[in-house]
């Protein structure tokens, strides 16, 4: 009941404040980017100390605290580049399978294949040319899906509960 109570918070959350769910998750990656990059930056030091290789180790730790401070700082234009290259790459995957898919003559459900390919095209330039928008959909879609996950698990809940009583008797 817990996990469906926490889902039906976070759908209410995605559907009313989509804008605060995309900060929020951003700052919370970007901490989490800083903390690994200091780990590494530890364990590249002993590294060092030990006279292992260390060198590579201390580029990621940098990179890594680096990544999570523009991800603090600048959230709103690092969820846009984010979309912009999942959006790219949807685009790319797109052509690639489209290219492929005409290239063979004989491939049972080719209709379904091109139209897949064709999707994926449009998909990507719907987020290349609308990233943070698109973000929202997403995040309002989630928010849906939470919603409904939680209401299900809250119900399993309530259905659990009544076996229970039922065989304790």
């Amino acid at each position: 009941m817990v996990s469906g109570l926490v889902a039906i918070i976070y759908g209410l959350l995605a559907l009313l404040l989509p804008k605060d769910i995309i900060k929020t998750v951003m700052i919370v990656s970007g901490i989490a980017l800083i903390v690994i990059g200091l780990v590494c930056l530890i364990f590249s030091l002993r590294r060092k100390k030990m006279e292992l290789p260390w060198g590579m180790l201390l580029f990621e730790s940098i990179a890594l605290v680096a990544l999570g401070i523009v991800a603090i700082v600048w959230s709103k234009e690092t969820v846009k580049l984010l979309i912009f290259v999942i959006g790219l790459w949807s685009v790319i995957i797109g052509a690639l399978m489209l290219g492929s898919i005409l290239g063979m003559p004989r491939l049972g459900n080719r209709g379904f294949y091109i139209v897949s390919a064709i999707l994926s095209i449009l998909f990507g330039v719907l987020l290349m040319v609308n990233p943070f928008e698109s973000v929202e959909v997403f995040v309002a879609l989630t928010g849906v899906l939470a919603l409904a996950f939680g209401i299900i698990m809250m119900m399993f809940g309530f259905t659990l509960r009544k076996v229970d009583k039922e065989l304790i008797r």
